[in-house]
């Protein structure tokens, strides 16, 4: 064991530099400015708003909250609390992998997990995910050495998958699937129902919470269930969009495909244990698509972070089986090093641009009115620009207008970022464009006028840079 370690420090020094690096390469999105909004009032405020606000239950924001008080509401304050609980995932998945098959698929675990572009974004986002992420994997580990019948491990299952599920319900598909499996095969079939009661109490503690929320969780459902479906396994093994997807993709792909292969070739006892970590991946991306199907859809990828650990092991387990196994987990390791640099050092693959965008819209020298694609709120918008109103009529009287698009990562097909299309209305009467400035990551056109005009919402409407709902806002000098 103590050979070991020496690698899985180092591989958890690689994963905490990406993770902590580019911290502030990116603007908050919109569910991180939800985020700030909610810890930026007082801690009983803030709990008295999560049911209105989240669809997921309270833990992330009871740690959030001191942390924002120590280390500020800026984007490394912020997102410093998942990277470290994503840098923490890293030595827990080796010890879930040797504990559950063997150190060597412990170790190619580590190394998938380390540079693994969808939980290096989810490490640098101001949100449970990380988190949960980190909760499922030691929610394996304990599982593993439950099996084994090791001392205070089922005890520690229990208090590791109540924390779990109090942190993201979708915890419960992994949690009650190790349940059952623990129940029909750890030999202590009493003790493991005992255990079983704590995570299940937890979840029905937070049964009226989840009620409260459903309307929120199905904001997923916007989009098409086959396209988000088909998304998914992309997602968890490559991520989102980045340079090259396609090739990425196929290559990816093709890796995986190898893991498996040769999982199939590997010692009885292993190749089972290496099935039944694949197995708990596949009840936890499974149930939900199952239960979107019968009516109720919360599928999208990121509530499927938990599956990442389990999934890994699995792969590692075939690719630990002999060399040949390990060039194709180098070459997979190598692959997500390359996505995970790209995406955090290319804008064009970053989350949408806020904080750019507002720093082009710095104080005008009169009233301005300001259309916004996608829609954003004065509320959400107020870290990067403060000061913000909205309009009272069915009309304003402005001598600016200020259409602003913004590029958005879509996350499930492989054509990128959406960028926003040029400019293609007429300016209202009375108005004449100043300044277009396109970049990648956003669009933005500049109306003026001599002398303030009255401008209906309507016509404001008409000057959106996309067919998204726009936002129009008010800027005063």
């Amino acid at each position: 064991m103590r050979r070991a370690w020496p690698w899985v420090a180092g591989l958890t020094l690689l994963g905490g530099v990406l993770r902590f690096a580019t911290l502030d390469a990116q603007s908050f999105w919109l569910d991180e400015l939800v985020t700030v909004s909610l810890l930026d009032r007082g801690f009983g405020e803030m709990l008295d708003a999560i049911p209105e606000s989240e669809a997921t239950p309270y833990l992330y924001y009871v740690l959030a909250w001191p942390w924002a008080q120590v280390f500020g509401l800026g984007e490394v304050g912020l997102r410093s609390l998942s990277a470290l609980a994503g840098t923490a995932v890293i030595p827990v998945a080796y010890g879930a992998g040797a504990s559950l098959v063997s150190r060597r698929v412990g170790l190619v675990t580590a190394a998938l997990v380390a540079v693994h572009p969808f939980l290096v974004w989810y490490s640098q986002e101001a949100r449970a995910y990380s988190l949960l992420a980190l909760l499922a994997a030691g929610s394996v580990l304990f599982f593993a050495r439950a099996l084994d019948g090791r001392r205070y491990s089922l005890a520690g299952w229990a208090v590791v998958s109540a924390l779990a599920i109090a942190t993201h319900y979708f915890a419960v598909f992994l949690v009650a699937a190790e349940a059952l499996w623990l129940v029909w095969r750890s030999g202590r079939r009493a003790a493991a129902l005992a255990a079983s009661a704590v995570p299940a109490a937890v979840l029905l503690l937070h049964l009226p919470l989840l009620l409260d929320q459903r309307g929120a969780g199905q904001a997923v459902a916007e989009s098409g269930l086959a396209r988000r479906i088909a998304g998914i396994p992309k997602a968890l093994v490559v991520g989102y969009s980045f340079p090259a997807e396609l090739a990425g993709t196929l290559v990816a792909a093709a890796l995986v495909v190898a893991g498996l292969v040769l999982l199939v070739s590997a010692p009885a006892e292993q190749r089972r244990r290496g099935v039944l970590a694949g197995g708990l991946a596949l009840v936890s991306l499974g149930v939900p698509v199952v239960l979107a199907l019968a009516g109720s859809d919360y599928v999208i990828a990121r509530n499927a972070i938990l599956a990442i650990v389990p999934g890994a092991i699995c792969l590692a387990t075939g690719y630990a089986l002999n060399r040949l196994g390990l060039a194709v987990a180098g070459a997979l390791c190598a692959l997500g090093l390359a996505i995970t640099l790209a995406v955090s050092l290319d804008d064009r693959y970053g989350r949408t641009d806020w904080r750019g965008a507002a720093e082009r819209l710095e104080r005008p020298t009169a009233e301005r009115a300001i259309v916004v694609t996608p829609f954003m709120s004065r509320q959400l918008w107020a870290p990067y620009l403060p000061g913000l109103e909205e309009p009272a009529g069915d009309a304003v009287l402005v001598r600016e207008i200020a259409a602003i698009g913004l590029a958005t990562e879509e996350g499930f097909n492989l054509t990128g970022p959406v960028e926003p299309p040029p400019p293609h209305a007429a300016p209202p009467p009375g108005f004449r464009v100043e300044r277009i400035e396109e970049t990648p990551t956003y669009t933005l056109v500049l109306y003026g006028s001599p002398v303030p005009q009255r401008v209906s919402l309507a016509d404001l409407d008409r000057l959106r840079l996309s067919e998204q709902q726009p936002g129009i806002l008010l800027q005063s000098p």
